[in-house]
């Protein structure tokens, strides 16, 4: 199968699954999405190529995909804190942007993940590897902060290491 064939081929995939899909899926395709563009602009960002296109679309999922669709008054508290961290996520993004912080981007995938999860969980998807593929390994720094007492914890994760 040619490149262009395959590029095809999952265009089709990708609208059959969203027209498909029910509305609690798309939220956490959307999730899934956003994490994608953050994680793939970071890592563009750190080698100092153009990540601007990818910080575009992640911007574009945060306010046209998850924020435009929140009920604040059906939602009540739950939409209201969301549309807090929606709007701060696109603050942070371009913040990160105007520095140059990968580890600002990492912030906000360290905000997303538990978020997409929760999305996943809910639309009955299972998927243990789920986080560590956005999560960035922190053993490193949980060991010079308490010595080697962190050794037979395995990998903890950025997400987590708050309660480590």
């Amino acid at each position: 199968m040619t490149t262009r064939s395959h590029r095809i081929y999952a265009d089709t995939q990708n609208v059959t699954a969203v027209s498909s899909a029910k509305p609690v899926e798309l939220v956490a395709l959307v999730h899934h999405r956003l994490l994608d563009h953050l994680h793939t602009g970071k890592i563009q960002m750190a080698e100092g190529a153009d990540s601007s296109e990818t910080f575009s679309k992640a911007l574009d999922l945060i306010t046209k995909g998850l924020a435009s669709c929140l009920d604040k008054e059906k939602g009540g508290e739950i939409a209201q804190n969301l549309a807090l961290i929606y709007d701060w996520a696109g603050k942070e993004i371009l913040r990160a942007r105007l520095r140059r912080d990968p580890e600002m981007i990492q912030g906000v995938i360290n905000v997303f993940v538990p978020l997409a999860e929760a999305w996943r969980e809910h639309a009955g998807y299972k998927d243990d590897s789920f986080a560590s593929k956005y999560l960035k390994p922190v053993i490193a720094s949980v060991q010079a902060m308490s010595g080697n007492a962190a050794v037979g914890m395995g990998t903890v994760y950025a997400g987590n290491a708050a309660t480590a």
